[in-house]
């Protein structure tokens, strides 16, 4: 993926809303205090570091595929309860009931065969653990990227526009009722399911349209392919439509 590489900007992309969120998950999943915990897909570890807050005498083990985010989690997050390596969701790797919850932030639909990485998180769990997921809720439209698509589709005008809007906005579990019927056919019990509200405010209209053009997701390097002259009209098109009425220009 196009982030992999780039932790500091995918902190600015997405990473800095994960981690206002990342507390209500934790309260959701409730995993115990004393336990070990692992975070699957950790990233920039929003969740893992939320964790500590929980945490009397447990620990937590983050894993991802990027070594770029294993080593920013490393520098970023030295304390000794938190131990960070490489590691992808479909093969996790740890033995049986290794951990009395895994849990997995804003990464499932990021999966390719997610169901396989449902198994593996219940493999690893002891039974009567924990096991809990969350992503971004596409369904209602996710608006930081509905409106820079919308705008995209009429700015550009083409096809393969339109279809990248549509792989980028369309995922395979994307609402609750979804997510609770993965959880089921993945033999997993007692599952509940909750949406979790996040409150998106941008200082400017520079704050949200900067990370459009960082590259480091899918939607993010969509601008940076475009013509100058397409760009502009984009930017314009987004100021126009999102330039804030309150006084401090949030």
């Amino acid at each position: 993926m196009p982030g992999f590489s780039n932790p500091d900007a995918y902190e600015q992309w997405m990473g800095r809303w994960s981690r206002r969120l990342a507390p209500a998950f934790v309260r959701f999943a409730n995993p115990p205090s004393g336990g070990k915990i692992l975070d699957v897909g950790c990233g920039t570890g929003a969740l893992s570091t939320a964790l500590l807050e929980t945490l009397v005498n447990g620990s937590v083990v983050g894993i991802d595929p990027s070594r770029a985010y294993i080593a920013h989690c490393r520098r970023y997050s030295p304390d000794q309860r938190l131990h960070f390596q490489a590691g992808d969701a479909t093969g996790i790797p740890f033995a049986d009931e290794s951990f009395d919850a895994t849990l997995s932030f804003l990464v499932l639909q990021e999966i390719p065969d997610a169901r396989k990485a449902v198994r593996e998180m219940r493999r690893v769990t002891r039974p009567g653990g924990c096991v809990a997921s969350s992503q971004w809720d596409f369904e209602d439209g996710l608006p930081m990227l509905a409106c820079f698509w919308e705008a995209a589709i009429e700015i550009v005008a083409d096809e393969p526009t339109r279809r990248e809007a549509t792989r980028v906005m369309a995922v395979d579990y994307p609402d609750e009722d979804a997510l609770g019927l993965l959880w089921e056919q993945s033999n997993l019990v007692d599952v509940e399911v909750r949406s979790l509200q996040l409150d998106m405010t941008f200082e400017s209209f520079e704050d949200y349209w900067t990370p459009f053009l960082s590259g480091v997701t899918a939607s993010a390097s969509f601008a940076g392919r475009l013509s100058q002259e397409q760009k502009s009209a984009l930017e314009d098109r987004l100021r126009h439509e999102l330039t804030p009425d309150s006084s401090d220009g949030s």
